[in-house]
């Protein structure tokens, strides 16, 4: 859309990017809002651009109207200056609808008496009350200086551009009239006299028919603080009432201070106060005591009336200072400090805290019992035209605003076990008896899974025990049998043969030399068949315990293999011994003798060495035995198949102890048997059970 007119009002935000102006032509204005950063830089559309654009320009302004404005404005995207021209001629605010929010953006003029003049965040604001009614007027800038005192309780005529507060409904609320500058305000009148030279209204009087309260001028009051914010207000009392004044001093007052204030009325409440108060002190004295009450007593809410009987008299506590007890529901944090929400006497109430008072507000719990000391302010609950006699029906309701931290005292705090915390409790106990119920049913399942598998290592370490005892006998039999038959048999062959020889001998016969040399090689075969079967008869005896330690055992084993055998056989032990059941240390023992023997046969060591480690910590067994024989290719040995049961006959016993046995071995890197078992608790017990019966039967048959 395009829009021309003559400009009436600039206002720079760099910090926002944008330049407002507003531009009028006859009786429509608009707002317009310009990019800053491409307006300085004489960007495509705002190039040639004077320095000094403002009021008197004349400008043509291309751009998009914005449709969610409250007021028509539009978003320039280019602009043109086609000369200057006299500012359009200002309506009066009756004219323009001022005060309905209508007339937006067209020059205005109102007359007023200024009531204050002051700087927010750089933005010049002056309140004028025009005949009872507030306008606010705004100017980005800075008034000269002594001019915001002179205009102060002046009546003035100001020409500006109309504007609205508006909320986020579009809801008008309240004119305002925007400035180029507070210097432009013209003073009709000036102060009937300075500040605390103004007429002086008892407390009492303020707003009554009469007084010097209702011209608009500045007039004195006094009275004795209860409670006071530097630079935002004050509450004072006097005659048993209260009021709120507000003002910008800096100085700081204290409950019990008297002091004299020089304001405006404030008409932006039912219950009047003051407002642009200037304060000085002038006298001090004991702090006001608080009135102890009922919040249905301060909403008059206590006394009962009757059909047909007049209202009652209520008292009258807004702005005084009071004290009652209720009970915390709970507290919440606001912008300026926080709320505290209290039940009592049947009421439900806020006390409105500042953030000394809210600080101590939310250490109490929900239902603790506390006594609150604050400022009665009562919430407007009926329109001003609902008129009863000239008079406003009472409030319904009020707040109570707290200041102090010492204005808020526990008198007996709440249990800690509330109904959420208790219900809560219970929810975690609960949560922990299921998950102690599943921890249970898991720990059930492992603890089975655990006995199986204990059972199942019982039941073989059993039966190895049963096992060995029985070999044990039955080689220890077949050893007997062999002493006393074959190897007798073996024996006498042999005798026989000697004598033979030695006959021959004694013959002297010359023609016995071939026949002796037949009887010399049957004499040593059956030397060397002897010699083999004591072995066999030495390997089937040689695992009878008879009660020694497994290093004692495997040290009879060397000196007995290594005597007859050409590989050097070492042992060496580590760690510290402890004792094993005969059936453990007999079956280790088997172990040991058929990885030396395999060692001796096949490999045809130079040196094999056994080593016996102890580890007490855990009662475990460790049995290495290295050879540098010739070695084989692991999974390429002969086995059961080809009648070779050596290696599954040592791997069968380590498994039936509940151990593991490994080899390492290679083509010209000898072999290494390793092999771990563990000493359970209940082994005792069944060499107790089984073993004893099975150990004397092995002595009977030895003897």
């Amino acid at each position: 859309m395009r829009a021309a007119g003559v400009v009436t009002f600039r206002h720079d935000q760099p910090d926002r990017d944008r330049i407002t102006l507003v531009i009028q032509e006859a009786d429509e204005a608009w707002w317009v809002i310009v990019p800053y950063r491409q307006c300085k830089a004489g960007g495509a559309g705002f190039r040639d651009l004077p320095t000094d654009l403002g009021p008197g320009h004349r400008i043509v302004v291309d751009g998009v109207r914005d449709p969610s404005a409250f007021a028509p404005q539009v978003r320039a995207t280019a602009l043109t200056v086609t000369g200057t021209a006299s500012l359009p001629e200002a309506r009066s605010a009756e004219e323009s609808g001022f005060f309905r929010g209508a007339g937006g953006a067209v020059r205005t003029t109102v007359a007023g008496i200024v009531q204050s003049v002051r700087s927010d965040k750089g933005v010049w604001t002056m309140a004028l009350d025009v005949e009872g009614r507030r306008v606010t007027v705004r100017s980005s800038q800075a008034p000269a200086a002594g001019v915001a005192s002179q205009l102060v309780d002046a009546r003035v005529r100001i020409t500006g551009v109309a504007g609205a507060v508006r909320n986020i409904r579009g809801q008008f609320l309240g004119p305002v009239l925007v400035v180029n500058s507070v210097a432009e305000a013209v003073r009709v009148a000036g102060p009937s006299s300075t500040a605390f030279d103004a007429p002086f209204v008892r407390l009492a009087d303020i707003a009554r028919f009469g007084t010097e309260t209702l011209s608009g001028h500045r007039f004195q009051t006094e009275g004795t603080v209860t409670r006071s914010v530097p630079t935002r207000y004050l509450y004072l009392e006097d005659e048993g009432l209260g009021i709120r004044v507000e003002t910008g001093d800096k100085e700081v007052y204290a409950p019990g201070d008297r002091v004299r204030v020089a304001g405006f009325l404030d008409n932006g409440r039912q219950l009047r106060g003051l407002t642009g108060a200037v304060t000085r002190r002038v006298g001090r004295g004991p702090a006001p005591t608080p009135i102890v009450t009922t919040p249905s007593s301060i909403t008059g809410s206590d006394q009962p009336r009757r059909r047909g009987s007049p209202e009652p008299t209520r008292n009258d506590l807004a702005g005084r200072l009071v004290t009652f007890t209720a009970t915390v529901a709970d507290a919440g944090p606001t912008r300026d400090g926080g709320v505290l929400r209290v039940a009592s006497d049947r009421t439900i109430l806020e006390a409105v805290l500042l953030p000394a008072a809210y600080a101590t507000a939310v250490r109490f719990r929900p239902g603790s019992e506390i006594s609150l000391t604050g400022i009665v302010h009562y919430d407007i609950a009926r329109h001003q035209e609902e008129l009863i006699d000239g008079r406003l029906n009472s409030f319904d309701r009020f707040s109570l605003f707290v200041h102090e931290a010492d204005d808020l005292r526990v008198i007996r705090a709440t249990a800690w076990w509330t109904p959420f915390r208790l219900t809560a409790a219970l929810a975690a106990v609960l949560a922990v008896l299921a998950a102690a119920l599943a921890w249970a049913w898991s720990l059930r399942r492992q603890v089975a899974l655990q006995a199986a598998a204990i059972a199942k290592e019982m039941r073989a370490r059993r039966e190895a025990a049963v096992e060995f005892q029985a070999t044990l006998r039955e080689r220890t039999r077949l050893a007997a049998n062999l002493h006393d038959t074959l190897l007798q048999s073996m024996a006498g062959i042999g005798f026989q043969l000697e004598a033979c020889q030695m006959s021959n001998r004694r013959a002297g016969a010359a023609d016995t030399g071939e026949a002796s040399d037949h009887l010399d090689v049957a004499r040593r075969m059956v030397d060397h068949a002897v010699d083999d079967i004591r072995g066999s008869v030495w390997a089937l005896r040689s695992t009878a315990v008879h009660g020694r330690s497994l290093t004692e055992a495997i040290e009879a084993l060397v000196v007995r293999v290594g005597a007859g055998h050409r590989p050097l056989i070492d042992l060496q032990t580590t760690g510290e011994s402890f004792d094993l059941p005969d059936f453990v240390t007999g079956n280790l023992l088997l172990i040991v003798q058929e990885a030396v023997l395999n060692a001796i046969r096949h490999g045809d060591p130079d040196l094999i060495h056994v080593c016996v480690s102890f580890h007490i910590d855990d009662a475990t067994v460790e049995l290495s035995i290295h050879d540098d024989g010739a070695g084989f290719e692991v999974g390429g040995q002969r086995g059961p198949d080809e009648g070779h049961f050596g290696l599954q006959g040592m791997r069968e016993r380590a498994e039936r102890l509940g151990g593991r046995l490994a080899v390492e071995s290679g083509p010209g890197r000898g072999t290494v048997v390793r092999c771990q078992v563990r000493c359970r608790d209940y082994d005792p017990e069944m060499e107790r059970d089984d073993a004893g019966p099975l150990v004397a039967a092995d002595q009977r048959a030895e003897a």
